[in-house]
This record gives C-alpha cells, structure tokens and sequence, in this order.
C-alpha cells in the first residue's frame, strides 16, 4: 500500500479512476502496521500477564527493538544523505535518534516515511511501562486480568480521540506536524494490543477459543468486508488535502476509526481460525510473497528515496540536484515504472540489508536476557523436552 502510494504521489499529474483513489489514500499503508505492531509487540506482555508470570525486562526487550530498527535504518539515512538526496543541515542528529517528527524544521524530513518510525519508537518506550503497571493491579484469576487488560488499552484507545480534539481546541496550528506523535495513532496500537489480549485469552479458554476459531473459519468473508470498507473509504473520503490543513475534525477521527476497523477485519482470521492453508490463507505460504514480508522492513526504508532518485529533480533555485533515470517526461511520470523501481530496486537493496545486516545482528538479540538459574542434578522437564524434540512425547513436538 505505501510503495503504491508513493509511486502515484511521485508521477504527479491528474489521474482519475478507482486505481488512482486507491493509491491516494495508500498511506492507510502506516495505520495497518500500527494495528499490527500493537498485536505482535504486545502479545507477549499480555500473555504472560494472564499467565500470571513475569514478563519480558524492559532492558532487554528495548535492546532487541533498537537491533532490530536503528541499525537498518542508519544505513539508509546515512547512504541516501551521502549521495546528496536529501540535506539534514545541522540538526542531523534529529534524525539519527528518532525526533525528527517534533520540529516543524526537521518533520517528514530525511527518509520521509520514517516518521513512522518515530512514533514505532514512542511505542516501544510506552509498552513496558504500562505491562508493569497493569502486572502491578494484578487481578484474581483470568478474567479478572483480561478485565484490567481491556479496561487499560480501552482508555488508551480513547486518548487519541482526546488528544486530537486537544490539538483541535488548544494548538490548531500542530495539526500537520502532531499527527506523527504517538498520542494522536494511540488507537491504532490499542487495536492491535486488545486483539492480542483476546488472542492471549483464548489460548487458556477452550470454550472460547472454539467460538473464535468458528467465527474466523473462512477468511474471505472478512477480507471482503475490509476491502468494501477500504474502497468506501478511498472513494467517498478520500485523501487529505495537506497535512497542515486535512488532518481535521471529524475527518480525522473518521479516519483512524475506520483504518482500525479494517485492520482488524484483516487480522482477525489471520490470529483465530483453522491453521490449514486453504482459500485465501493460501496466501500466506506462497514463498516469494512470504520472502518479501521477510525482507519488507528494507523495502519500507529503501523504496522511496530510489524512487524518487529516478526522476530528475531540481532545488529551489532550479539547479539540477540530480537527472534521474527517465529523462522523458512521459517516462517520469508513469506509475508502472516508478512501481518497478520501488519494487525491483527496493527489494534488490531489501535483500542485501536482511543478509548482510538484519539477519546477522540478530544472534545478538538474546544478549541482555536474564542467564537461567542452573539446576544440579538431572531436570525432569529438560528431559521430557529432549525426548520430544527427538519424536518423542514431550513440549517440544
């Protein structure tokens, strides 16, 4: 969705059509990571939390996040700064520590979509601390804790829609720069982390779990309503007009209201429902589409700055920055081209990042995790474990 986005943003141009409104409103791309990092980075808080166990340590799962984003992404801002694509002047560092997105000088500045980024990193300050604030009110059995779960992500979900109407009343003139901040996309993440209770809810709940499975047994229906509520949305919405200007009343809470619903409509028998590939959960195991979301964090940092480096750009004073690859104006402007170039490029730098870069740095990811205590004598449970892993029963079959 954001590659397309930004390959139609880049032609330029008057296009009409049901492709084009689509594409205008690709963004939505960011609103559907978010949803789905709220599932995925908090899962693991939520499971232990109703498990009664302690879970991750704050050191150790924000060491794991910073090898996992900043070292990628250094790469790319310093490479495309390198090359002159882009000036950083002297708030460069802004950029290099995630706060580009708080200064009107810097904001959607640098790798222009790692905005997103920024407000990711927000995110990643915020989970520990809230996991240990609700582990702290506890709860006496499941459903209790499931009840501190929800209640606490359901007002964070409701904070952003106060925050925007903050901004609204009190700083009207933030609007174009705060829709990156984090308090503002705070629903976007408590979808996703109160799917992920649910989810961690029904793997101690049988009766539930059942319910679930059966609700998501077929994955098209809910993939056909998340499309018709997409397209609704692209067509009888649409884009904003500016940042500055756009992100405004209504709209905006329409917006994140709407992009949270379809997320969820594509996550929900995505997380419940029967594990075999079948239909469209066919999908998923197609192994160059399953290749690329393995190498899809590159492609986001890559894609658009090639993109946009293969059309010719002039400065403020219209001097050639650089000529760019299609010299043709007809060329330059065409949305299958750029996508090529989003696609082919970005996924031939993707590639060399995850191997050379991402992949590797993860032997590293366990570094600040707690040693475990060693046991003397022979432990009953590591035993069963090697049994299973053998073919025996055990855990780990």
């Amino acid at each position: 969705m954001v590659v397309v986005h930004h390959a139609d943003n880049l032609a330029g141009g008057v296009r009409h059509g049901l492709a084009h409104e689509l594409a205008a409103v690709g963004d939505s791309g960011v609103a559907v990571f978010f949803v789905l990092s709220g599932f995925l980075i908090y899962r693991p808080f939520a499971a232990a939390h109703l498990a009664g166990r302690r879970g991750q340590r704050a050191v150790a799962f924000w060491w794991r996040r910073v090898l996992r984003i900043v070292p990628a992404y250094w790469v790319v801002l310093s490479t495309f700064w390198a090359l002159g694509s882009f000036r950083l002047g002297d708030d460069w560092w802004r950029y290099y520590l995630f706060v580009q997105s708080y200064s009107r000088e810097t904001a959607l500045g640098g790798v222009v979509q790692a905005w997103s980024l920024c407000t990711e990193m927000s995110f990643y300050l915020l989970v520990p601390a809230f996991a240990a604030l609700l582990a702290r009110l506890g709860g006496r059995g499941l459903r209790a804790r499931v009840g501190v779960q929800l209640g606490a992500i359901a007002v964070l979900f409701a904070s952003a829609f106060v925050a925007r109407e903050a901004i609204e009343r009190v700083a009207p003139s933030y609007r174009g720069l705060s829709f990156q901040w984090l308090p503002m996309n705070l629903d976007l993440f408590a979808s996703g982390m109160a799917l992920a209770v649910v989810s961690a809810w029904a793997a101690h709940d049988e009766r539930l779990r059942s319910r679930l499975d059966a609700l998501a047994r077929w994955a098209e229906p809910w993939w056909l309503a998340a499309l018709a509520l997409f397209t609704w949305y692209a067509v009888a919405v649409g884009p904003a007009a500016s940042f500055e200007v756009g992100y405004v009343g209504w709209f905006w809470q329409r917006r994140q209201l709407v992009l949270a619903a379809m997320t969820l409509l594509l996550l929900v028998p995505a997380v419940f429902g029967p594990s075999e590939r079948r239909g469209l959960r066919a999908v998923w195991s197609i192994r160059p589409l399953a290749w690329v979301g393995t190498v899809s964090y590159g492609l986001y940092l890559w894609h658009f700055d090639w993109m946009k480096r293969a059309i010719p750009h002039t400065d403020a004073f219209g001097a050639t920055s650089w000529p760019g690859w299609f010299r043709s104006p007809d060329l330059a402007a065409s949305v299958p081209l750029l996508l090529a170039v989003g696609f082919g490029v970005g996924l031939v730098f993707a590639a060399a990042s995850w191997y050379l870069l991402e992949q590797p740095l993860q032997r590293f990811k366990g570094l600040l995790d707690p040693v475990p205590l060693r046991r003397s004598g022979p432990d009953p449970e590591a035993s069963r474990t090697a049994s299973g892993a053998l073919g025996g029963p055990g855990p780990a079959r």
